[in-house]
């Protein structure tokens, strides 16, 4: 869905697609008949935030890659 969206986001930014197209795309709940997603390559998830709630801001995966950093960097 990620790239999905920034794929039209690209499409605003060439001009091939105005803001209101994209917002009746997000409004409608029909499927668009062509779907362009962006290039993978570039695109990661790096954070998830919910203001509504009060969450410590902490994953799994950034305690592996800590722990995985720090077992690099022991003395020998």
């Amino acid at each position: 869905m990620v790239r999905i969206i920034m794929g039209r986001l690209l499409e605003i930014g060439t001009g091939k697609m105005s803001v209101d197209e994209f917002e009746s795309h997000l409004i409608s709940k029909e499927t668009p008949k062509i779907i362009i997603p962006a290039y993978p390559q570039g695109l990661y998830l790096s954070k998830v935030t919910y203001p509504y709630l009060d969450l410590p801001a902490a994953s799994a995966f950034s305690s592996i890659m800590k722990n995985a950093l720090d077992a690099e960097w022991q003395a020998v």
